[in-house]
């Protein structure tokens, strides 16, 4: 007997002679059968994709390729994939992590709600490389198509967890978080919010100043004006467009000093925002 016909059984969509080929002695013939079943997109094929992402914990390689093959089938994964963050191997968690952030179709939105808890619940996994995944993948589900889910989760599983992500060790975890506040814009995460702009990490600073324009709380407008001076443009480009989200007129002056900034995205940050706030008295 030969070896499985990989590309012969994806053209007759053989879901039940690719998932057999999971088990193939042949890590090459297995790979093949994954990438195989994540283009057909069966949802017959989750269980053994499941089980070949457990199978496969010591070889990253074909534990990415069922990951990647997870998040392709999309939907019907995200159960598994919640239940496989509670897994007792490392790279098993990494793995669903990354999958469950890379489902963001729309056949996906409605599962965030159920995604988000046990991601938040990883960002304190005791190994790093889970938290960072789990970071990115709340990251991914901050993307505008899940805006709308994650407002329904406003409360104590969402948000007070995602406060007290931005004060963890790990700065991906912290810019992931502050990046998903943005898009849930609670009026709760302010002052969090306004304690990370001041933090070591220019990317954390960044995306705690977009997401405090996002929220539009004037309680910002004086730490954001203060961030106008930071050492890194991005921040202070940030920092300027967060003030013409807000429109106070207390950033008039401090926005005009920024339009002599050394930077040339940062004094067009400034400009824009100075258009928003003079559209703001017309």
């Amino acid at each position: 007997m030969g070896e499985p016909n990989i590309e012969k059984m994806k053209t007759k969509r053989d879901v039940k002679g690719l998932t057999k080929a999971l088990k193939d002695k042949d890590w090459s013939v297995r790979g093949e059968a994954a990438v195989a079943l994540g283009n057909i997109g069966d949802a017959r094929a989750v269980g053994p994709l499941i089980q070949a992402l457990k199978n496969e914990s010591k070889n990253p390689r074909l534990l990415t390729t069922a990951a990647w093959a997870l998040s392709e089938i999309g939907e019907p994964t995200v159960e598994p994939l919640i239940q496989a963050l509670k897994n007792a191997n490392k790279n098993v968690r990494l793995a669903a992590a990354w999958a469950l952030g890379e489902i963001r179709d729309s056949r996906a939105v409605d599962p965030l709600i159920q995604v988000v808890e046990p991601l938040i619940q990883a960002l304190e996994d005791k190994n790093k490389n889970v938290r960072g995944a789990a970071a990115g993948a709340l990251k991914k589900i901050g993307d505008s198509r899940a805006v709308g889910p994650l407002k329904k989760v406003r409360d104590s599983r969402a948000v007070d967890p995602l406060i007290q992500a931005l004060k963890g060790e790990d700065w991906d975890v912290r810019l992931a978080a502050a990046w998903a506040l943005k898009k849930i814009r609670d009026s709760r995460a302010v002052d969090p919010l306004i304690q990370a702009l001041k933090g070591e990490d220019w990317d954390a600073r960044w995306a705690a100043a977009w997401a405090l324009g996002e929220i539009g709380d004037s309680r910002a407008v004086e730490p954001l004006i203060q961030a106008l001076k930071d050492e890194n443009k991005n921040v202070r480009d940030a920092a300027a467009g967060a003030l013409g989200e807000i429109r106070d007129s207390r950033a008039v002056d401090p926005l005009i000093q920024a339009l002599k900034d050394e930077d040339s995205g940062v004094r067009e940050a400034a400009q824009g925002a100075l258009e928003k706030l003079k559209g703001k008295k017309s």
